[in-house]
C-alpha cells in the first residue's frame, strides 16, 4: 500500500517547505498546493465539520486513559494562565526562525508493520498468526535499524522570509530515490512541527490549560489542543493509492516553564478519515536542548519520534532516533 502523508508540519513528506514572511507567519506552500485538489474517495470534499468531542472536552481522567504520557499531571483550578503560556511559546518560536543554520544529524529508524489478513506484501518478512488471520511484517533491517542522514536546511530569501525544508540521505550523503520499487517511505517533518504554534496560526486552533507536569526533570506547562477545521486555510493532507483527503488533528504540548520551548509533543486525529479508512494517525515527538558546536547557540530538536498509523486492516509503527547535530555546510559535496 502506498501512503504519501502531506502535512502542515506534521509528518510524513520526504521534503516540505515552510515559507515565513516573518517569524510569526507560518505557511506550508506544498500543502496549499495539495490541498487545492484534495478530494475524498468517491471525487467529493472532506467535510470540514466536526461531529466528535475532542481533547478539549474530555475531562481529565479521560484524557489520562487515552494519553499515558499525563500520569503525573497536577491538573490546572483555572484557564488563566492560558494567554500568558501561548504567547510566551509564540514568541519563542518568532525568535528562533531567524537564527536557526543549516543542520545535519544522525537518524536512525526502527518499523514495523502489521497486515489484517492471510497475504503479506512483497519485500516485507511475515509471521502468521494462529489461524492466518494476522501477518505481523517487519522490513528487513540490522540490528541497530535503518541509518540516514538527517537534513533540516534553511532557505533565505533577500526580503527576509525563511523555508525551512526537510530531507534525508543516506549515512554516506547519497539521495535516496523513494521512487525507487521497494524502496520504504518514512516519516518526516518533526523539525518543524513547533511552528505550528506560532502566533499567525494559533487562531486555527481551540486551546486548554491542563496544569503542570515534570517531564525529563524539568517542569513543563501541560496544554491541550484541537484544530478547528473551518479555520485551518491549509489542512493536512492524507494520500493513499491515488486518493486523497485533508484531515484535521489534536493533541498535548508539554512546555518548559523556564523558556517556554516544547518539550513533548504529542497530536491525534480529530476524526477519523472515513473516505481513506484513516482510524489511527499519532505522533509523539520529543525534543532536546542541543548545543551546536562552532555556532552561537542551543536549539531545542527532534531527539525521538513514534509514529503509530491505523488505515485499512494495516497497522504501521515507527520509530525514529536523532543523535548528532551539527551544522550542515552547502558546500560539502554529495558524492554520485
Amino acid at each position: 500500500m502506498d501512503m504519501t502523508f502531506l502535512l502542515t508540519g506534521i509528518v510524513l513528506l520526504q521534503a516540505a517547505t515552510f515559507a515565513v514572511a516573518s517569524p510569526a507567519a507560518v505557511v506550508n506552500s506544498f500543502a496549499q498546493e495539495a490541498n487545492a485538489g484534495a478530494v475524498d474517495a468517491a471525487g467529493g470534499k472532506e467535510s470540514r465539520e466536526q461531529t466528535g468531542p475532542s481533547y478539549i472536552d474530555f475531562s481529565i481522567e479521560k484524557l489520562k486513559n487515552l494519553v499515558p504520557d499525563l500520569v503525573g499531571l497536577i491538573p490546572a483550578s483555572s484557564q488563566e494562565q492560558l494567554p500568558v503560556i501561548l504567547n510566551n511559546m509564540a514568541e519563542t518560536i518568532a525568535g528562533v526562525v531567524p537564527r536557526l543554520p543549516d543542520l545535519v544529524s544522525h537518524e536512525e529508524v526502527y518499523r514495523a508493520q502489521t497486515a489484517y489478513g492471510p497475504s503479506t506484501p512483497q519485500g516485507m518478512l511475515g509471521v502468521s498468526s494462529a489461524g492466518g488471520s494476522l501477518s505481523a511484517i517487519l522490513t528487513a533491517q540490522g540490528p541497530r535499524g535503518m541509518e540516514f542522514r538527517y537534513l533540516i536546511l534553511c532557505h533565505r530569501a533577500p526580503g527576509g522570509a525563511v523555508a525551512l525544508e526537510e530531507s534525508r540521505t543516506d549515512i554516506k550523503g547519497h539521495p535516496i530515490d523513494f521512487e525507487k520499487k521497494g524502496a520504504v517511505r518514512l516519516g518526516s517533518g518533526f523539525a518543524y512541527q513547533w511552528l505550528l504554534f506560532a502566533a499567525a496560526n494559533q487562531e486555527e486552533f481551540r486551546f486548554r490549560y491542563l496544569g503542570e507536569q515534570d517531564i525529563d526533570g524539568r517542569k513543563t506547562f501541560v496544554v491541550a489542543f484541537a484544530q478547528i477545521p473551518s479555520h485551518v486555510k491549509m489542512p493536512a493532507v492524507f494520500q493513499s493509492n491515488g486518493k486523497q483527503a485533508p484531515y484535521f488533528y489534536q493533541g498535548i504540548l508539554w512546555i518548559d516553564e523556564a523558556t517556554s520551548n516544547i518539550v513533548l509533543l504529542r497530536s491525534d486525529l480529530l476524526e477519523p478519515v472515513k473516505s481513506l479508512h484513516l482510524q489511527e494517525l499519532t505522533t509523539r515527538v520529543r525534543f532536546h536542548s542541543v548545543t551546536i558546536h562552532d555556532f552561537d547557540g542551543a536549539f531545542w530538536l527532534p531527539s525521538e519520534v513514534h509514529i503509530q498509523i491505523d488505515q485499512e486492516r494495516l497497522l504501521i509503527e515507527e520509530e525514529h532516533q536523532y543523535s548528532d547535530y551539527h551544522l550542515y555546510h552547502s558546500t560539502a559535496r554529495i558524492l554520485p
